[in-house]
This record gives C-alpha cells, structure tokens and sequence, in this order.
C-alpha cells in the first residue's frame, strides 16, 4: 500500500513538472487499481493464468490425469451443499481461472432451500456463519491472514469490504506441490500459526463472511503451490464422505439441475459438485 502511494505520488509530481496527458491518465489509472481490489487481483489472476499454463506446457491437471497424494475430507463437521464447484467444466467453479477451476463454495441450507433465517444483511442470520472450520488432511499452516473484517451480504449481490478477495484464508502444504486454501474465515477465528502441523479433522477456524462474497460460506481448493495468482488448480476426490442431491437448493438456485457424486472405481473416494448435500463420515 504504501509503494502504491509513492507510485500515485511520484506520477503526480511528474505530471506537474511536465505536465501530460500520458502522465496524468498513468497517475488515474494507478489510483483506479489501488482503490479497487477487485480490479487488482483480477489482474493478478490472469497473468497468474498466463504463468501457470505455462510452467504446465498446457497440460493442466484434470479428473483423468490427476491423482492427489494426500486422502482429503471435506474442511467441515455436518452436512453443508455445494453451491460452486465441480471436477468438470460445466459447472466449474471458475473454470476459465485456472487457480480456482477445481473450486468449491459450501453453505449450509434448510429444509426450504434457504440459507438463512430473518433478515439476509446480518451475517449471525446464515447458518453456517460462525461454524467450526477443520483440516482437510494432515499439513504444514505455511500462510495464514485473519485480521479482515466481514463484508456486507444481501444474500444476492457479492461485495468486497477488504484488500483480499480471499478475506481472512489458512494454505496449508500437504503434499509436494499439493496445497490447500480456504478462504472467507470468521475475523479473529484462525486458531492456527504458521509452522503449526495440523491433523485432519482438526478445528483451525471458524467461517465468516471475509473478502470476495454474496454470504457467508466457505471457499475451498486445492492448488499446485503456496501462491493464489501463479497456482494451477488441483482436482480432488474426497475420502470417506456421503454426498446426496438436495432438491429444495435446485428450487432455489436456477444454475442446477439433478447431480450425482462420481465414485472412483472400488475406493471410497468420490467428486462432488454443485447442488450436492455433503458431509464427513467421521
């Protein structure tokens, strides 16, 4: 933040000393993308994207090329739905965002397809505000950020109240070039420091409504490396999970139709995408 500032303030001064329309435009634009995250990180991503297809020759990880080293669970106790997210293209979480194709977003719903109960702007309202968020396997914390305050909802429309999309997020290593994120995290919840081993299954967070998001909820991914931008995103089978349709989200989310979790062969491990109620078999 503060070399962005002496960019702004150094371009200002150039302008007043040659005063030109190229200096003043690059001294706007400079200020347009420190003021907007959004816009920052989104450039961040695309030539991440540019990076990452790269360093792959193109050749980017896939249900059918991919295998994970590590047995992941879902990163939360009880039953939540997918609402963004699958192995496939059609409905990718990001599928075009190469860090964020294999994504997913979970809430917690009702018997009604809803995911809060009263007014849709307080947070404490949505059901899955506030629950305890756990490993998704055994790792290394090597990123953490929890000091970002909840951004307003509307249930409806995204707003991004912080410098990060990601809002307050825990990466943790699992594997060799096998890391995973979540992000959107309760201000103030992570119970973990970088360095800290952790087990699967144990509590590191709670969720929250932090960074990049229409509600409270959880974004999970699994990604090639420690970096969001220059990352390439990883397929993943979950172990030991149930995953079954929940008719009363379809109703309510017009993008969905019927879907089934994808069993791998004989194992227990299974891919999941949106519109599935899922849960742990702990």
């Amino acid at each position: 933040m503060v070399k962005a500032l002496w960019k702004i303030g150094l371009l200002g001064l150039i302008n007043l000393v040659y005063p030109h329309k190229i200096f003043a435009m690059l001294s706007l634009l400079t200020l347009f993308v420190l003021l907007d995250p959004m816009l920052w990180q989104g450039l961040g991503q695309l030539i991440g994207n540019i990076a990452a297809k790269i360093s792959y020759k193109f050749n980017l990880p896939s249900k059918d090329n991919y295998t994970c080293k590590a047995n992941y669970i879902l990163p939360f106790i009880g039953k939540w739905t997918v609402v963004n997210g699958s192995a496939d293209k059609e409905m990718s979480h990001s599928w075009g965002i190469v860090n964020q194709r294999y994504a997913y977003d979970f809430i917690v719903v009702d018997d009604k397809g809803m995911s809060y109960d009263g007014n849709n702007k307080s947070v404490q309202n949505y059901y899955c505000f506030g629950k305890n968020i756990i490993a998704p396997a055994d790792g290394i914390v090597v990123r953490i950020s929890g000091k970002h305050k909840d951004s307003r909802t509307n249930g409806k429309k995204a707003f991004c109240d912080t410098w990060d999309i990601r809002g307050n997020f825990i990466i943790i290593k699992h594997a060799e070039k096998e890391y995973s994120l979540i992000a959107h995290l309760m201000p103030d919840s992570i119970t973990v420091k970088v360095g800290d081993s952790v087990k699967q299954s144990e509590v590191i967070a709670r969720c929250g409504n932090t960074g990049n998001t229409s509600e409270p909820h959880i974004h999970f991914q699994l990604q090639s490396g420690k970096s969001f931008f220059t990352s390439v995103g990883l397929p993943i089978a979950f172990s030991n999970i149930h995953a079954q349709g929940k008719k009363p989200y379809w109703q309510q989310d017009k993008r969905t139709r019927q879907t089934e979790p994808i069993h791998i062969d004989d194992s227990d491990k299974v891919f999941i995408g949106r519109g599935l109620e899922v849960e742990n078999l702990l």
